[in-house]
Formats: structure tokens, C-alpha cells, sequence
């Protein structure tokens, strides 16, 4: 019997693993490189997108497959999102939410003092707003983020999509804005690196580059942003080039999320026969 159990085990170690293969192929990934599941894997979005219409373009011609998050009812949001879309770049909303400093929000902005309508309503506005949007991140927000009530409606007023993913840019250390996505069902990530935190200063942006790398060589994946300033996008131009050398591949957010999900599937499984 001891006998037979120990051929049967490896059997059902395979059933299962094939079975975890089939669950999770609705969330491989849609880049056109093949992703194994020993890569380094990076996405990096470009942030406050649609004000310029120069350092945008520059931003969506920047090479290799990042992600451009706009901001709603800017003049040149539209056109740049339909641009990184006809390049096959992926375009996310950007979207305002208040912050501790009291700082303007712009159009589309969401506040604590709205009431939970007024607060579902614009947020459906502002995704009708940006087109070709796969996903949503927050614009500021560190207020905003450390309020489960409002980002609860913020959650279910993005499930109206059902194909919506959302990045928590982690503007705060207290926020739980991620939490209540994952409550809800939709796909998320958080921010790991900020690449420019101070404007045009391209030794940081180098050194946050590194950083970035340096966690995706630990965690197997990272998640920077960066924005449209001419110090990041000098660097970024340099440095894209270097990537497959370095043997790190570039995918779109939606391809990372998938990506961990996928790879956390398959050591839980494997861990169960352990």
C-alpha cells in the first residue's frame, strides 16, 4: 500500500499543477514577449499625463511597453491616449483625489466633502472621460487614500467595468486603498518606486532606476512611476534600450498584475505538497 501511495503521489502532484495551469490562463499575460516564470519583470507608468501636448508625446514615444496614466478633462488627454494606443501602449486614468496639503485637484477632482453620489457620479465621468483606459491609479490622495468609507466608493463605482484594474500610487503609508479594491474583486498592484521624486534631478531618477531593478531581482517583480519631466525622460530614452542586456522584461501593469497572480497561484500549490 506504502508502495502505491508513493506512485500515486507524484501523479497528483502533476493533476494538480496542471490544474493550476488551466485556472490561471485567463490571467496570463497579453505581452508579446514570452514571460517564464524565472524573468525579472518590470512595469513602469508615466504619470499626470494630458497638460502638454510635447512632453507627452515624447512621454508615449518613450520605447518598449510602459504605461501612460492621464489625467480627465485635460486638452490633451484624449489625443494622447488614442496615440499610446494606436503604439499598443496601455493607458490608465489618473485619477485626482485630495490631499493632505490641501493642494487644487483640477477637473474631475474627488474630495471628502462630497456626499456618495456626487463622489460615484464624477467617477464615472472621469472614466468615460480618458479613452482606452484598462486601469486606475490615484492622483495625489493622501488624504483621500486613508478613508476606507470613500475608497469603498470609489471601488464600486469602478465596478460598473468589469475589466478595470487599480494601482495605489501610495502617497500615504496609511493607506488602504488597495484593501478595498481586493475586497471588491478588481485587480490591483502598489506603487514600489517613485522615480523622480524631485523634478529634473537625473542622478535620482538613475539611482531610483537601480532601486527598481534591485527589488525586481529580489521580488522577481517591481512597479515604479515616473513622470513627463525632461530630466526623466532623458534618462528613461538612455536607459529603455539597455533593458533586454540587462535580461529584464518590460510588460504593461495589467501584464504584471496577471503575472504575480499567476506566480503566487503556482507556489501555493506547490507549497501544499510540502
Amino acid at each position: 500500500m506504502q508502495k502505491l501511495n508513493s506512485r500515486l503521489l507524484p501523479l497528483t502532484l502533476i493533476i494538480a499543477l496542471l490544474f493550476a495551469s488551466f485556472a490561471a490562463s485567463a490571467e496570463l499575460p497579453q505581452t508579446d514577449d514570452v514571460i517564464h516564470s524565472d524573468d525579472i519583470v518590470i512595469s513602469i507608468i508615466i504619470d499626470d499625463l494630458g497638460n502638454h501636448l510635447a512632453s507627452g508625446t515624447r512621454a508615449v514615444e518613450l520605447p518598449g511597453a510602459l504605461t501612460y496614466a492621464f489625467l480627465p478633462y485635460l486638452p490633451y488627454s484624449p489625443r494622447l491616449a488614442e496615440l499610446a494606443n494606436t503604439q499598443h501602449k496601455e493607458v490608465m486614468l489618473h485619477l485626482p483625489m485630495e490631499a493632505d496639503s490641501g493642494k487644487s485637484l483640477g477637473p474631475g477632482g474627488l474630495t471628502q466633502v462630497m456626499n456618495e453620489h456626487e463622489f460615484k457620479n464624477e467617477l464615472r465621468k472621469s472614466i468615460n472621460a480618458v479613452p482606452h483606459i484598462r486601469g486606475f491609479n490615484n492622483h495625489m490622495g493622501s488624504l483621500l487614500t486613508k478613508n476606507s468609507e470613500q475608497m469603498k466608493w470609489i471601488m464600486q463605482a469602478a465596478m460598473f467595468r468589469d475589466d478595470l484594474y487599480f494601482v495605489d500610487s501610495r502617497t500615504t503609508p496609511k493607506t488602504v486603498a488597495l484593501q478595498e479594491a481586493q475586497k471588491r474583486g478588481i485587480r490591483g498592484a502598489k506603487r514600489d518606486i517613485f522615480l523622480d521624486y524631485e523634478k529634473d534631478k537625473e542622478d535620482i531618477v538613475r539611482q531610483q532606476l537601480d532601486a527598481l531593478i534591485a527589488r525586481a531581482k529580489k521580488k522577481g517583480t517591481a512597479l515604479a512611476i515616473g513622470h513627463p519631466y525632461k530630466g526623466t525622460l532623458k534618462v528613461l530614452e538612455a536607459w529603455l534600450p539597455t533593458l533586454k542586456k540587462q535580461g529584464i522584461k518590460l510588460v504593461p501593469v495589467s501584464d504584471l498584475i496577471s503575472i504575480r497572480k499567476t506566480r503566487s497561484h503556482q507556489r501555493w500549490q506547490l507549497s501544499s505538497f510540502h
